[in-house]
């Protein structure tokens, strides 16, 4: 009887662990799509139909941690852009100087938005 219970009990966690873990595969997903619609929206708006990403960071997180994106871009236009944006929040979008766009795409020197 008691290795029915142990059985039955691994089968109950085995089954739970695959709700949650796909539960969690739903909810990044979710919010890395919330990510790239608002930023899509931004350049939009901005009227920029084309770019070049010349760095790029995504972090999805769970739980109480927001999910962030952020992004060095080569506008169509020619000029460099940074964009951050972290879920439930406004984006940022700023131009940056050819320099400093360069340099924080080599990891040369941090940008704070």
């Amino acid at each position: 009887m008691r290795a029915i219970a142990g059985c039955v009990f691994i089968l109950v966690v085995i089954v739970l662990s695959f709700f949650m873990l796909r539960a969690a595969a739903q909810h990044n997903r979710r919010s890395r799509e919330e990510l790239y619609k608002t930023f899509e929206n931004t350049l939009q708006q901005h009227e920029i139909r084309t770019f070049e990403i010349l760095k790029e960071s995504v972090w999805i997180r769970n739980g109480i941690h927001q999910s962030e994106l952020y992004r060095i871009l080569l506008a169509d236009t020619g000029h460099y852009f940074l964009y951050f944006q972290a879920t439930g929040t406004q984006p940022i979008f700023i131009p940056l100087t050819e320099k400093r766009a360069i340099q924080a795409s080599e990891g040369k020197i941090g940008i704070q938005a």
